[in-house]
């Protein structure tokens, strides 16, 4: 079977993902009648932040807030240029599908893990629906795998360049601080102290540059308060958040290999979003948005937990 699958196979089906994804980022000619909101909110969020305006109190056609970070304003600016943000969806999976082919040498690997993303019935739904939520963490999946693939003697060969994205991928989402967690805690702590400076100074230069650019446009202190991302955001409640982050900080010093980080970021990534799905039906009952839509946010482990399975069967293989 190996044998059979040639390099010929894998970009073929790029290929055809890609361009199947883009036909269906125009599928839905009235995305209003879908009830679902987070493709005019990260639309008016671009608009407003390119312009100078506060994102924070503007409530979309659904009645909700934008609780968009400057991070994912970033990623998603150059396909709200190009005029569809559903072409975030498309590059995120040419993304995964570059640092797949980057990380495993095996063409059945590198076609099994394009074709399984590839038909995931959440991602499909998410590029119809032109949503970025998935995409968050398909870009910290991707920076990881890439970052390990170039570093993998040591991650802070390039500490300023590392700060920089850093600062962008923890101002995604805020669940995606968990995997970089488990990724970088412990040889954070175990390289050098000038490494660590520069890396810890160039995140918070990244970091408040790119909240500088949201929170100024904003009336006072008092309004900023009222109205942020921080209290807007967040897939749980905070004590939640906080112990599942604490169970990140512990378990990164039980990683032994690649491969450890993204067990571990699937199932800890999958906990907090269940919590979130199950906190939100207990408290709004079963007619939670009034679709399915909310099982998506299970999905956010999806990069994650196709990595995991791809080193296991490289493992495996190695064994034969």
């Amino acid at each position: 079977m190996q044998k059979k699958i040639n390099i010929i196979f894998v970009y073929s089906l790029i290929g055809v993902l890609t361009v199947g994804y883009t036909a269906l980022c125009h599928i839905l000619k009235d995305p209003y009648q879908l009830n679902i909101d987070r493709w005019q909110t990260l639309n008016f969020s671009s608009e407003y932040w390119i312009h100078g305006k506060y994102i924070y109190d503007t409530r979309n056609f659904m009645g909700n807030l934008s609780s968009y970070f400057p991070g994912q304003l970033l990623l998603a600016l150059p396909f709200y240029l190009l005029g569809n943000v559903g072409y975030l969806q498309v590059a995120a999976f040419l993304l995964f599908s570059y640092t797949v082919l980057l990380e495993f040498k095996s063409n059945l690997i590198r076609f099994m893990a394009i074709a399984m993303f590839g038909i995931s019935l959440s991602y499909i739904y998410e590029t119809v629906c032109k949503s970025d939520f998935i995409s968050s963490f398909i870009f910290v999946a991707a920076f990881i795998l890439f970052w390990h693939s170039k570093f993998k003697n040591n991650y802070f060969q390039r500490p300023i360049l590392l700060g920089i994205c850093l600062g962008i991928l923890c101002l995604t989402r805020s669940v995606a601080v968990i995997p970089l967690i488990i990724f970088l805690l412990k040889p954070f702590l175990a390289t050098s102290a000038d490494r660590k400076i520069k890396t810890v100074i160039t995140f918070i230069i990244t970091v408040c540059i790119l909240l500088i650019t949201v929170l100024l446009p904003a009336k006072n202190l008092e309004y900023i308060v009222q109205y942020n991302p921080l209290n807007l955001q967040g897939q749980s409640n905070k004590f939640v958040m906080l112990f599942f982050a604490a169970a990140a900080v512990f378990i990164s010093f039980y990683v032994k290999k690649i491969s450890d980080v993204f067990t571990f970021s699937t199932f800890i990534v999958f906990l907090v979003m269940l919590s979130f799905v199950l906190e939100k039906y207990l408290l709004f009952g079963y007619g939670f948005q009034h679709n399915l839509f909310s099982t998506t946010y299970l999905a956010a482990c999806l990069p994650f937990s196709i990595i995991a399975y791809c080193f296991s069967v490289r493992k495996e293989s190695e064994k034969v």
